[in-house]
């Protein structure tokens, strides 16, 4: 008879927690649907966010590239180069006045700069990245002429991110020479990869 108590006991309350379940079920459904369809308009709204993004970096190309025209001047260690004659800037984000391009938008950019020099100068330019050195390139013309040096690198950069093209700290008066029909000086840079 025991037995017989402790299985109705048992049984009864399974039957409370299957109960219970089934109306917690039935009452949550809603619930969960209303979930998934904020979760669906959600997701269309990311993803029109992204086709928008997509559509906006194919419209608006962000590059630019800049020389030094017809110029002699020396620098001192440490100065920001100024490439002034402007051939293309997609976007205007390079300013000639200073020298600095300023990144629209997050991604890998590629950079592209040549220095030119004559006469036993010397010049030595680096890539500036927010204050961080990327890479340099220099040349020393110890046999009269014109000489030049050229480099390209990558860099990531955030939205507003500075880049610029610098003398470094070695020596003290680095010379530029750039005209036309010999070699000039350059500076490029061109957004490869954006990041949405």
């Amino acid at each position: 008879m025991k037995d017989f108590k402790l299985l109705f006991l048992i049984l009864g309350n399974f039957l409370a927690v299957c109960l219970s379940l089934q109306s917690n079920n039935i009452s949550t459904q809603p619930l969960q649907d209303e979930r998934i369809s904020v979760l669906e308009r959600s997701l269309q709204k990311y993803d029109n966010m992204l086709h928008n993004l997509c559509e906006d970096y194919k419209k608006e190309p962000v590059m630019f590239y800049a020389i030094i025209k017809n110029r002699r001047f020396d620098l001192q260690k440490d100065s920001t180069v100024v490439f002034e004659d402007v051939v293309i800037n997609k976007g205007h984000h390079y300013n000639q006045n200073s020298g600095i391009f300023v990144a629209p938008k997050s991604g890998i950019y590629l950079f592209s700069w040549t220095v030119s020099t004559e006469t036993t100068g010397y010049i030595i330019a680096e890539l500036v990245i927010e204050n961080n050195v990327i890479s340099s390139t220099g040349n020393t013309d110890t046999n009269g002429g014109y000489q030049s040096a050229s480099m390209t690198a990558l860099g990531r950069m955030e939205k507003n991110d500075h880049a610029f093209i610098r003398t470094t700290g070695f020596g003290t008066a680095n010379s530029f020479r750039s005209q036309d029909n010999y070699p000039q000086s350059s500076f490029l840079g061109v957004l490869i990869s954006n990041e949405l």
